[in-house]
This record gives structure tokens, C-alpha cells and sequence, in this order.
């Protein structure tokens, strides 16, 4: 695998909220969410350039969530409350921004890159040429951030084993779809020792 250089490198967590795990059973639990926490702290222990956060922060009444406009998804990380919250033991206090995302009621933002536009060209000016994502869920909030920055001229890449996917077929989402889709635009798939053994 071709080098990380951290210098010009940047860690983005996507969406590592206990909403999408089993400490909220009601929202949107993702299988193996909790796990990730492990590795998403080696991989915030390395010295990138920057490390970003994504947030969701919905409304109650947000457009995707079931009874409302689109009818998709259980309430989950409403402003406010537990779900919205990071996973405990997650070493936040290495977060250098938190950008946070799905805040409008009637427009959803999968992709941090979605509800901020100017993202990729603000990491452009601060001298990013790589964005390593990680976090929740992997076929989604993950790929479609790391899809779009891939687009803008990033290299991108998933860390597998720092995040965790779930399928969603009402929302017509899928993990080996979105893999295939991401294979297709340039991400780089990989594992948080590859990361570790490629950075410097």
C-alpha cells in the first residue's frame, strides 16, 4: 500500500454516536458499532494534520425518520439527547473540529461533505491531499463522505475494522453495493494496521 503521510493526511470519524449502536436499541442499532471504539482510538492516536468529526444532530421531526415525509429510519441522535451523543471511551478530546450534520427537518445529509459543501475545498486550503474515514455506518454516512471527497480530488480511504455497515433495503442501501461503488470511484478499502504500518 502507498505511504500516508500524516503531514498532509486527515482523519475523518463519521457519526461514532450511540445512537447506531445497542446503547440505544430504539434508534439505529448497527451491528458491532460499540466494537469499533478500539481501533478509531489507534487510529485518533497517530498525528494527522487534522482530525474532523462528524455529528448527526436531527430534529425530532427530521423528514427520514418513520411517520414523517420519507419514512426510512427510527428516530435516532436527535439534538439533545443520549443518541446524539459519542460512543463512551472514544477519545474525543482529539477532535480538532466537529462538524455536525442532518439539522434541517426536511433535508438529509448522509455525508458530512452534504450539509458542509465547503469541506473539501477548506481541507484543500490547509494542505490535505488524503482523508482516512472511519466510523458509522460504513455504507453510508463513511462511503458517501468518502465517495464525494474521492470526487473532489482526495485520496480516500475506509478503515474497515474501525467501522461498521448495516444494510438498509427500504433506503435502497447495501454494503457490498456501496463497496463495489467505492472500489469503482478509487477508495481505498483497508485496516487500521495497514494504516498504522503506511503512516509516517
Amino acid at each position: 500500500m502507498q505511504s500516508i503521510h500524516l503531514k498532509t493526511a486527515s482523519l475523518l470519524v463519521v457519526d461514532t454516536q450511540q445512537g447506531f449502536t445497542e446503547l440505544c436499541p430504539n434508534e439505529l442499532p448497527i451491528p458491532g458499532g460499540l466494537e469499533i471504539v478500539p481501533n478509531v482510538n489507534r487510529l485518533l492516536d497517530l498525528p494527522w494534520a487534522r482530525i474532523d468529526a462528524s455529528q448527526d444532530w436531527h430534529p425530532p421531526d427530521h423528514c427520514s425518520f418513520l411517520g414523517r415525509r420519507d419514512n426510512l429510519y427510527p428516530p435516532h441522535c436527535v439534538a439533545g439527547t443520549p443518541g446524539a451523543d459519542f460512543l463512551p471511551g472514544l477519545h474525543t478530546d482529539r477532535f480538532h473540529a466537529i462538524w455536525r450534520k442532518g439539522y434541517h427537518r426536511e433535508a438529509d445529509a448522509y455525508a458530512v461533505t452534504a450539509q458542509h459543501p465547503g469541506l473539501p475545498a477548506f481541507l484543500r486550503q490547509s494542505g490535505i491531499t488524503s482523508v482516512v474515514v472511519c466510523g458509522l455506518a460504513t455504507n453510508i454516512c463513511c462511503f458517501y463522505a468518502a465517495r464525494d471527497l474521492r470526487l473532489a480530488g482526495f485520496r480516500a480511504l475506509i478503515v474497515e475494522d474501525a467501522s461498521a455497515g448495516i444494510d438498509v433495503p427500504a433506503a435502497g442501501l447495501f454494503q457490498d453495493r456501496a463497496k463495489a461503488e467505492g472500489l469503482q470511484a478509487g477508495i481505498e478499502y483497508v485496516t487500521t494496521n495497514t494504516v498504522l504500518s503506511a503512516a509516517h
